[in-house]
């Protein structure tokens, strides 16, 4: 099986070229920023509601995203190689996403109407976490946000245009 992390270039957000990649490996300081953290989103929160038996790799200041799927080129493309990689529901992180959007939008209300609180959503983006194997096994949400809590050595990276 494989794992996918979109190559994105913006003018946003530093570029780190293929070639850095294909030498250095891929990690949080070389993955492509485009991708959203959701952890990150409200990191106080996600520390202070952080369950306390969890490993103490389980840390998404290290994390960064990749996909199940290739969804556009260019990408890098590597073997699963760790267990060490955790999925999440993206929907409950769209939900958080919209206390960000509601912030920009005034704090009217209006995306966030009917969702539940920050601090519950928080609970259940922990509460949601699955190994790779078990959401593989058992797919328990249909929307994955998958995370890698370690560097994907240089060597096992295949970069495709």
């Amino acid at each position: 099986m494989f794992l996918y992390h979109m190559v994105i270039h913006s003018d946003i957000y530093e570029n780190i070229s293929p070639q850095t990649v294909l030498k250095e490996g891929l990690n949080h300081k070389t993955a492509t920023k485009w991708y959203s953290n959701s952890a990150n989103l409200f990191p106080d929160l996600t520390d202070r509601l952080r369950p306390i038996s969890l490993l103490k790799w389980i840390d998404f200041k290290v994390a960064f995203r990749v996909d199940l799927e290739v969804d556009e080129s260019p990408y890098y493309r590597f073997p699963v190689f760790s267990d060490k990689i955790l999925v999440f529901n993206r929907d409950i992180s769209s939900d958080l996403f919209a206390y960000i959007e509601d912030m920009y939008d005034g704090g009217k209300g209006r995306m966030i109407e009917g969702l539940p609180s920050k601090e519950d959503l928080v609970k259940n983006y922990w509460s949601s976490m699955n190994t790779l194997e078990d959401y593989l096994k058992n797919k328990p949400f249909n929307n994955p946000e998958v995370y890698i809590f370690e560097q994907v050595p240089a060597k096992l990276i295949d970069y495709i245009e």
